[in-house]
């Protein structure tokens, strides 16, 4: 799935916004109330991710300029940590347009619904990727996570039994408010420039047509209310904070940001993949990068500076000549012009193996006598981007590789 670049950039608004004004609430959360509270989300968590079969989650995130919504998310989410299967339904508004989003997964497929004609795609998962992936990971076990855990800690202070626990009918009901007199003068500083030049800047209220936020910026209230049912697990949470801030004209303008989740059907949640008979379906496999429509030749040249002025001593080519089953087949050879003498010529052929790696087509060859690995990538729609000499982490779903002095990685199709 992608997103656009609008979609991202309200997305990282709204999360954005939800951290800074849980920092703010959390300041004021502290002894039992804010221990107790952060205990029952860790459990919630591990028990979620863990523990129950399966279960549904509602989330509503709204943020409001003036009191008028500019932007919404409304999501569904059915896990089934069992079977390994999730269903994800989600309509986003923004500025007036609404966008909807479908995804169904699980260990043999992903399928996606294209809302503008009706279809859908189904990519096959490859068997390596079935093996090792989790459908939902627990994020408190995840080490930034802690070490933010450690700052939020510290960050708290000595405030202390603001925060509401109650108890009733085997339930925990947490409660929370926060007026702009109870801010403290720190949270403000750090609310302010978080607000101004990390999440609200200046390029994305261009963007999003909303007023930017350039100055007397601060916290009017957050509240909240979470609900611990009789297993330790947080059902529902509502959550609302309200800044203000004046515009390049001096106008103030109050943004506000409202947050809700329900989680519920805890193991009794059914999720199946959809009924798509009738439906127009297009199949692919996942990691299946190349099809035999890019057999073929492509090239790029070789430059050397000369002076002021760059001057073309050659061509390097790339044919690919298989493609089979994600598996690509091909030949890499430089030819130089007339009159100019190389030190190095080189030609060799490659090939790629599609369990070797999980998110790249990586290809083996041997130059000079020594085996080597490389990435070879699509770009734009009929040209390739090729990385020689890389090193792939696929644990961090990344690679590097050698740069060499004036190569260049994109090779451009040759139509004869």
């Amino acid at each position: 799935m992608k997103l656009s670049k609008k979609t991202a950039t309200i997305c990282a608004f709204v999360l954005g916004v939800t951290i800074l004004a849980t920092s703010a609430f959390a300041d004021i959360m502290l002894g039992s109330g804010y221990n107790s509270l952060k205990d029952s989300m860790k459990m919630t968590m591990a028990k979620l991710t863990s523990e129950v079969d399966n279960f549904s989650a509602d989330v509503i995130i709204s943020a409001k300029i003036d009191g008028k919504t500019f932007a919404e998310s409304t999501s569904n989410l059915k896990l089934d940590i069992a079977k390994q299967s999730r269903e994800t339904n989600e309509t986003n508004l923004t500025n007036g347009e609404i966008r909807e989003f479908y995804y169904y997964s699980d260990k043999k497929q992903n399928i996606y619904k294209n809302f503008e004609d009706g279809s859908y795609s189904i990519v096959e998962k490859r068997k390596i990727n079935n093996d090792s992936s989790k459908i939902i990971d627990n994020p408190f076990e995840d080490e930034q996570a802690m070490d933010a855990e450690k700052i939020l800690d510290a960050f708290v202070g000595s405030l202390e039994n603001v925060i509401q626990v109650e108890e009733s009918s085997g339930k925990k009901i947490y409660t929370g408010n926060l007026s702009e007199s109870q801010v403290p003068p720190v949270v403000n500083a750090i609310s302010s420039f978080a607000f101004k030049y990390g999440i609200l800047d200046e390029w994305n209220a261009d963007r999003l047509d909303v007023p930017y936020p350039k100055s007397n910026i601060y916290v009017i209230e957050a509240s909240g209310k979470a609900i611990e049912n009789e297993d330790g697990i947080i059902e529902s949470g509502i959550f609302t904070a309200s800044m203000s801030a004046q515009d390049s004209k001096g106008i103030e303008h109050i943004y506000s940001l409202d947050f809700s989740i329900d989680i519920k059907d805890i193991n009794n949640t059914v999720v199946k993949a959809p009924n798509l008979d009738g439906q127009k379906v297009t199949y692919s496999k996942e990691g299946y990068e190349f099809d035999n429509k890019y057999i073929g030749k492509y090239k790029n040249d070789i430059v050397r500076e000369e002076g002021n002025s760059f001057e073309k001593i050659g061509e390097r080519f790339i044919e690919i000549t298989s493609v089979k089953d994600g598996n690509v087949k091909g030949k890499y050879y430089e030819v130089y012009n007339e009159g100019y003498e190389a030190d190095t010529v080189r030609s060799f052929e490659f090939y790629s193996d599609y369990d070797e790696a999980i998110h790249f087509t990586k290809i083996n060859y041997t130059d000079n006598g020594e085996d080597k690995t490389g990435i070879i990538h699509r770009t734009g729609s009929q040209n390739i981007n090729v990385s020689f000499n890389a090193t792939i982490n696929e644990d961090n779903g990344g690679y590097s590789y050698s740069s060499e002095d004036g190569f260049d990685n994109t090779f451009i199709r040759i139509f004869e």
